[in-house]
């Protein structure tokens, strides 16, 4: 498989574009007195109110009541919504760069395809996404597909034929010209199942030694 010969790059976000701090964020919710937290937060997917939210099945506001109801503390939605998003940890400049000069140098249609959530989706557009002046996320990306927006969560095969028929009808590519990159296991055999080329990258230092090859047969 030459990776370069794609058409379309789909990448996941955590850890692949982003690293995640896991523990730090379970230790965070702990401190909030919230001591199921790690049953909750997974590395690759979310359960409870997590879930729920990263399905898109309710608001951050109703978020942050079930969580205020599981503490055994006093705590606000602004408490709440700090310790999830002290799970995002950080983008270099570098992979955006090269992420950038994927989709503009090279011509390659480039997606994002996460399971994910309205605060950590606006968390990383604000503070990771705008590191370069004068750039945000759609710089770097001809389409986001978002799991609380579609309803839908990898590794369930719906999710792959939503995004691979919004893909063909928007850039017409399907097939092999697809290309996906995520950290899950599991993810990826499904994605392959589906009928895209697709590598498990287990973090973002991965995501740029195969971007790097990529951009220097340039």
């Amino acid at each position: 498989m030459n990776i370069s010969d794609h058409k379309v790059f789909v990448f996941d976000l955590g850890m692949v574009l982003v690293s995640l701090y896991r523990k730090e964020c379970v230790e965070n919710f702990r401190q909030l007195g919230i001591d199921n937290a790690a049953a909750m937060i997974g590395n690759c997917l979310q359960n409870g109110p997590f879930g729920a939210l990263e399905y898109g099945l309710i608001s951050v506001e109703k978020f942050c009541d079930e969580m205020v109801g599981l503490s055994s503390k006093r705590i606000s939605g602004k408490d709440i919504v700090d310790a999830w998003n002290s799970m995002i940890g950080e983008t270099p400049v570098e992979l955006l760069n090269m992420i950038y000069r994927l989709r503009h140098e090279l011509g390659k249609t480039v997606c994002m395809l996460s399971n994910v959530n309205q605060p950590h989706i606006d968390n990383v557009m604000h503070n990771h996404f705008r590191q370069v002046a004068g750039r945000d996320i759609h710089d770097y990306f001809d389409a986001l597909y978002l799991s609380h927006e579609l309803h839908l969560k990898k590794p369930e095969m719906k999710i792959f034929e939503t995004v691979g028929q919004s893909i063909n009808d928007k850039f017409g590519f399907s097939g092999t010209d697809i290309i996906f990159f995520d950290d899950s296991q599991f993810n990826v055999k499904m994605a392959i199942k589906y009928g895209w080329d697709s590598m498990v990258v287990a973090n973002t230092d991965e995501t740029m030694k195969i971007l790097r090859e990529i951009l220097n047969e340039k």
